[in-house]
């Protein structure tokens, strides 16, 4: 009968002997490897060095392209997204130097009492040659001094009116800033996108002529309008061209005889000349500067940090989508006057050397 018990399995002692010994010797090898590893990465920086290293070389390699498109802006928004924004406080200093020497928008940025004084001369800054004596009707409606040379504001966000806005979920982003800039009284009926702060709005007087009719007879609507931005500075070229001037004055009275707790003040055109000198020199030759390029520049001023939203020129989102020109409607801008891809050129190399921050997309 055959014996269903397995039979053990006979091992010699020395055999025994000699596998107890290779475990144990395996055993300490490994510990070692693991203990050598842990103290090689302990001593590597926390810092991915190839990608650093990648950011830097194609920051050095920045230039300003002849024409500025769709295809050179993509390319460097996937640079940003990639490459880690730092500040350089050193480059805005230089910016804020530059700048203050040739501009001062602390103090030149909007017509004063003290910057233009009873019948000095006022140039017009987009037709030069002709001036205007500072008559004592206007010299009432302008501030004492500069709303401006109290200090650097410590954030501000200049929010442009690009389609990137729409569903970008910015506006809390927006709001937290101390400092808020919009431009040509933009809609604010998407605050999860915009914002509801509003520290300095400009207001071109073409807009005063087509959408509030120039404010000859009824000016309620421009009332109205200027309400949805709480206690704001609106900001108004009235000196660039012979002829913008009573409009300006208008928009000044209808909030004043309104009890607005906002108020209207002048760009000086002193000022709107000197920086586009500055930029002319520096090799930027365009027909006029728009309205958020000048702001942008006097934030370059103003404030110790600077986040730009808003700001995409372009008619298609980076991941492919359509987009209208502004995030409130599709309204385009006439030819020649600006060149907005070519300031968001400039908008992207401040970027890069960390003057301002640069937001593109979702918040």
């Amino acid at each position: 009968m055959t014996n269903s018990i397995t039979r053990e399995v006979y091992v010699k002692p020395e055999r025994l002997k000699m596998h107890k010994l290779w475990v144990l010797l395996l055993a300490v090898a490994l510990v070692s490897f693991v203990s050598m590893g842990f103290l090689v990465l302990q001593s590597i920086p926390d810092v991915d060095v190839p990608e650093a290293e990648a950011c830097q070389g194609l920051l050095s390699n920045i230039t300003q392209p002849q024409r500025v498109n769709e295809v050179w802006s993509l390319e460097h928004l996937k640079l940003m997204q990639s490459c880690r924004w730092k500040f350089n406080a050193t480059a805005l200093t230089k910016y804020r130097a530059e700048l203050g020497r040739c501009c001062n928008a602390s103090a030149w940025l909007a017509v004063t009492q003290e910057n233009a004084p009873l019948d000095s001369r006022l140039f017009y800054d987009a037709s030069s040659s002709k001036s205007f004596k500072v008559s004592s009707g206007l010299l009432e409606i302008l501030p004492k001094k500069s709303p401006f040379q109290d200090g650097l504001y410590k954030t501000c966000a200049v929010v442009g009116n690009g389609g990137i806005l729409r569903n970008s979920s910015c506006g809390s982003k927006i709001d937290e800033h101390e400092f808020v800039i919009r431009f040509n009284l933009p809609s604010m009926d998407f605050p999860d996108d915009v914002g509801r702060k509003t520290n300095i709005a400009t207001v071109n007087p073409s807009i005063l002529n087509t959408r509030f009719r120039g404010l000859v007879g009824r000016r309620l609507p421009f009332v109205k309008a200027a309400s949805s931005y709480g206690k704001t500075w609106f900001l108004i070229p009235a000196f660039s061209f012979p002829g913008l001037s009573d409009v300006s004055y208008r928009a000044f009275y209808a909030l004043e005889d309104s009890g607005s707790q906002s108020h209207v003040i002048f760009f000086h055109p002193q000022y709107l000349s000197a920086l586009s000198k500055y930029w002319r020199d520096h090799g930027f030759h365009v027909y006029r500067l728009s309205s958020g390029f000048i702001l942008v520049n006097a934030a370059l001023e103003l404030c110790q940090h600077i986040t730009l939203y808003g700001f995409w020129p372009f008619s298609l989102h980076p991941d492919g989508h359509s987009l209208p020109h502004h995030y409130y409607d599709n309204v385009l801008p006439k030819k020649s006057i600006h060149s907005m891809p070519k300031e968001f050129a400039y908008y992207v190399d401040m970027h890069f050397h960390g003057v301002l921050q640069l937001h593109v997309g979702q918040c």
